[in-house]
């Protein structure tokens, strides 16, 4: 009886886990970027909100598959952005599903210039590219996540960064920061490390100013969250936080 009951206990925190990080859409497409660059793009939405797929130019000279990561709002906006392995941010894009297809621009980080979907349809779900919503074991959380974006005030391209030590079973200490516009950076107190549940944790209280965000962790990224109220934003100054997509760029 005591077996069973365990054996229960087991599915049932396995199949909890599992819908905690639970696929609830999926769509395939491809098309044209303006009528004039071929694509082909396919992404899985989580529970958590969170988007992730592949995007593809068959055209392009070594084609492959490259890493898009974003969120899905209420209102049934897509916001996804490009990544390459050393989380130098590609492209963007925006975008909603009218009648099963995707309406809306991917657009260059460095000159800005937006090219509309075109001629977009449905096809098959490509092989390889799913699967990036598996939640990560925490037992292979990297070392260092990152990503560099183009700001073009500053001609250069800037970032953010986590690091991580482990600290103990399930347990990591951490050293942020992300400088999109000004630098928003902190990282665990002593004695203190971040405490994973699965392959998600929060951290309240950072630098001891009230600051909380949750981290999402995935076999090729990471996702920061911000969890506390606005005004703990001012904890870094100018409303600048650790909310991102963080490529990981050492195992």
């Amino acid at each position: 009886m005591k077996r069973l009951l365990f054996t229960l206990m087991t599915v049932f925190c396995a199949v909890t886990a599992m819908q905690a990080q639970e696929i609830v859409e999926r769509h395939a497409w491809e098309g044209t970027l303006n009528g004039k660059i071929a694509i082909r793009l396919a992404i899985e939405v989580n529970d958590d909100g969170i988007v992730a797929g592949s995007i593809l130019y068959p055209k392009a000279k070594n084609a492959a598959p490259i890493l898009v990561v974003g969120s899905y709002y209420e209102g049934g906006m897509f916001y996804l952005s490009e990544y390459l392995a050393d989380g130098r941010i590609t492209g963007h894009m925006g975008f909603e599903v009218k009648n099963g297809l995707p309406v809306g621009n991917w657009t260059n980080p460095k000159t800005e210039q937006s090219l509309p979907f075109k001629s977009m349809r449905k096809i098959a779900f490509p092989k390889g590219f799913g699967g990036k919503l598996t939640p990560e074991d925490p037992g292979n959380i990297g070392h260092e996540y990152g990503y560099m974006a183009y700001s073009a005030p500053y001609n250069d391209y800037m970032g953010g960064h986590f690091s991580f030590k482990a600290a103990g079973k399930n347990k990591v200490h951490f050293e942020a920061c992300n400088a999109p516009r000004n630098i928003a950076e902190g990282k665990s107190e002593p004695g203190r490390p971040a405490v994973l549940d699965g392959n998600h944790f929060i951290y309240h209280d950072m630098n001891e100013c009230g600051y909380a965000f949750e981290a999402f962790f995935y076999p090729q990224f990471m996702v920061a969250r911000d969890v506390s109220e606005f005004e703990t934003y001012n904890c870094f100054g100018m409303g600048v936080t650790l909310s991102g997509v963080y490529v990981k760029t050492k195992k």
